[in-house]
């Protein structure tokens, strides 16, 4: 997890995001997102300038990082970014696949 917070971290400073206002970005990107985890690139570009955060333009793979570092976050915080069927499956699949059956440790 602490892999893929950095991993989304690095990714929006190359972008040109400031890190120094890093976590008020991420708070606004987190409930845009958990308002609608289906939302585009544009959208979520769109909804962030409206915020005030300018700096940088998110692109797809961006934006599937942040889904998946707010997944991860937290594990009641995933419920929000659960909005829809397929989202849910495939949060499922990934607690089945990630068990420590799968991973070898039983």
């Amino acid at each position: 997890m602490n892999n893929l917070r950095q991993l989304f971290i690095d990714q929006l400073v190359k972008k040109g995001a400031d890190p120094a206002s890093l976590p008020g970005m991420l708070r606004a990107l987190s409930k845009i997102l958990s308002a609608n985890p289906e939302i585009d690139t544009a959208t979520a570009n769109e909804k962030l300038c409206y915020l005030g955060w300018n700096e940088i333009q998110m692109d797809y793979h961006i934006l599937q990082l942040a889904l998946a570092y707010f997944e991860s976050e937290e594990p009641a915080a995933s419920e929000r970014f659960s909005q829809n069927e397929g989202r849910r499956q495939a949060m499922r699949l990934r607690e089945l696949t990630t068990s420590p059956v799968a991973m070898g440790e039983a």
